[in-house]
């Protein structure tokens, strides 16, 4: 059986015959949230301005599953037509702000596991988060394209980091509208695992309606005084990743110096490193209308 290296090699010496001789492969490692690397294959084409990037880690699982290398390429070039094909309908210019101006959103994720990422790109920190701007490319049934604004961008624009958060923070609430749910009903729904808080315990879950990037739904207006305000008291907040947050009312847990614990714990267990979120807990104040870290060992009345 091939290593990984060697099925890279392979997958870049096979994929093109037969299929597009005349064309370009390029295999290269893709930095992903929290510095996670993939390895990404595309394919340059003269008369192609669009070159797909296909993540090639999953194809490899299959390969060590038993799956035969041929039918490994037929689905790498399939998934790469058809990335293709998508990306047709998205062809904009991107260095016009008019263009882009209303699909600028913004996302949540972990500040000291994207400091590579940080150093080219506008943010706003946030305790140990940090928002990011992202444009959306494309959205249909399968799936959501987005891509990292960066600096370069914002010089194109010329605006303001502080313009840039308006209209994101209009924009992703719109395309990406919140979600409370009871979690039982969310587990039931989704098939997923959860951290084991102890039995009877009423917990929900904060997202978005897509469940992608969900835990963003935390920075929205007022999202946090209308749960407070439903259930009538103060709640605390765990990052079960950054596509979704669990929300506790504090009758419900009075232990709460166990929560950073359980956060980190279940990050190393259950999360995988690419979704992780934060080692934190926060505590949402109700009546000052405030967000907080939850220390180790630290109690709430």
């Amino acid at each position: 059986m091939m290593s990984f290296e060697e099925f890279l090699y392979y997958v870049e010496e096979h994929i093109l015959k037969g299929w597009k001789e005349d064309a370009e492969v390029v295999i290269q490692e893709t930095k992903k949230n929290n510095g996670v690397t993939y390895q990404g294959l595309s394919i340059r084409e003269v008369e192609e301005a669009v070159a797909p990037c296909i993540y090639l880690e999953e194809f490899y699982k299959d390969y060590q599953k038993g799956e035969d290398m041929e039918k490994v390429l037929a689905r790498i070039r399939e998934e790469y037509q058809w990335a293709m094909e998508r990306s047709a309908f998205y062809e904009l210019d991107v260095l016009q702000y008019g263009h882009m101006k209303d699909r600028i959103i913004f996302r949540l994720v972990n500040y000291e596991r994207n400091q590579e990422l940080l150093a080219d790109c506008p943010y706003i920190k946030m305790y140990d988060l940090v928002l990011t701007f992202r444009w959306v490319a494309h959205t249909d049934s399968v799936g959501i394209s987005t891509a990292l604004i960066t600096n370069r961008e914002l010089k194109f624009w010329n605006i303001s980091l502080h313009e840039l958060l308006l209209v994101a923070r209009e924009n992703t609430r719109r395309i990406f509208p919140p979600r409370i749910i009871n979690m039982d009903a969310f587990l039931l729904e989704a098939g997923k695992k959860s951290m084991n808080l102890g039995p009877g315990k009423t917990m929900y879950i904060l997202t978005n309606e897509q469940q992608v990037n969900g835990a963003t739904v935390m920075v929205y207006d007022g999202i946090l005084q209308e749960f407070a305000d439903r259930i009538q008291e103060d709640f605390y907040i765990l990052p079960s990743s950054i596509h979704e947050l669990i929300l506790i009312p504090v009758s419900e847990f009075p232990e709460a110096e166990k929560l950073p614990v359980m956060v980190e714990e279940a990050n190393r267990s259950i999360v995988s490193p690419v979704d992780m979120l934060s080692d934190s807990a926060y505590y949402y104040n109700r009546r000052k209308n405030q967000l907080t870290p939850l220390l180790y060992g630290e109690k709430k009345d």
